[in-house]
């Protein structure tokens, strides 16, 4: 008896999980219907407003994280420099080194460190301030203007999040390679030359557009996703929940988001 119970306990958990999952994606699909659908109020909002909020919202995501992405992209361009220069030549495939760096900087670890960055740093805020907003009853006074929320609050954000993403992978792939370059020197040697030829021979047009194709998708889904977590939280309780799950639900989205992409290119 106790394990047909605990076998019940463990058909009902899951079955709460599932429709749990079905609802929520069927709510998101509505939320993304609703946006979808307020375009069409695109020509009544007034132009300045929306410039100074993706202004605003592309200082606050870009700008101010340049320091942090440099930092990260100083350090881990530094440690794959050094590794695959100490490496590869004991295996005679030292000729492989740009290769090896187009392959993991440029085209996997720029793009998902930075939007690893951006999520933590600028999703989680989107997510804190639409609910802090709707908890204060901005919204609803919106709403009550005849503006359309959705448009006035998620566009701005996507552009703006587009906008930044794709710079700060660019400074975060300069930066990987020429400052870690720099701080490799300290402990190996390679001549200038042969590490800007090697990258050079090794660098695509299809490494520029995976780079910039996965900027995107993560321009998008970055406020898309703590947008609309933004807007559950009904009571001040729920905010630091919905917000938490913005971060992680998001991060999912962009680890399945490059996998995609990275798939979908090497096959």
């Amino acid at each position: 008896m106790r394990l047909w119970g605990k076998i019940e306990n463990f058909l009902a958990l899951t079955g709460r999980k599932v429709i749990a999952f079905f609802s929520g994606y069927i709510e998101f699909q509505h939320y993304l219907k609703s946006i979808f659908n307020s375009f069409k109020s695109l020509k009544y909002l007034r132009l300045r407003s929306l410039y100074s909020t993706v202004l605003l919202q592309t200082k606050y995501t870009g700008l101010d994280a340049v320091f942090l992405i440099s930092v990260v992209a100083l350090m881990l361009g530094a440690t794959v420099i050094i590794q695959a220069s100490q490496k590869f030549p004991k295996f005679g495939i030292d000729s492989f080194i740009g290769d090896l760096l187009v392959l993991i900087i440029i085209r996997e670890i720029g793009p998902l460190a930075t939007a690893m960055i951006v999520t933590s740093r600028s999703g989680s805020a989107i997510s804190a301030e639409i609910a802090t907003q709707k908890q204060n009853h901005e919204i609803r006074s919106l709403e009550l203007l005849g503006i359309d929320t959705k448009l006035y609050i998620v566009f701005p954000r996507i552009i703006a999040s587009i906008l930044s993403i794709i710079s700060l992978v660019i400074l975060f792939d300069v930066v990987a390679l020429a400052g870690g370059y720099l701080i490799s020197r300290l402990f190996i040697f390679i001549p200038p030359q042969q590490f800007l030829a090697t990258i050079i021979n090794a660098f695509s047009f299809e490494d520029l557009l995976i780079t910039f194709l996965k900027s995107l998708m993560y321009g998008i889904l970055i406020p898309l996703i703590c947008c609309y977590y933004g807007f559950r939280p009904s009571t001040a309780f729920q905010i630091p929940i919905y917000v938490s799950r913005a971060v992680v639900r998001t991060l999912l989205s962009v680890f399945i988001v490059n996998a995609l992409i990275s798939f979908l290119f090497y096959l």
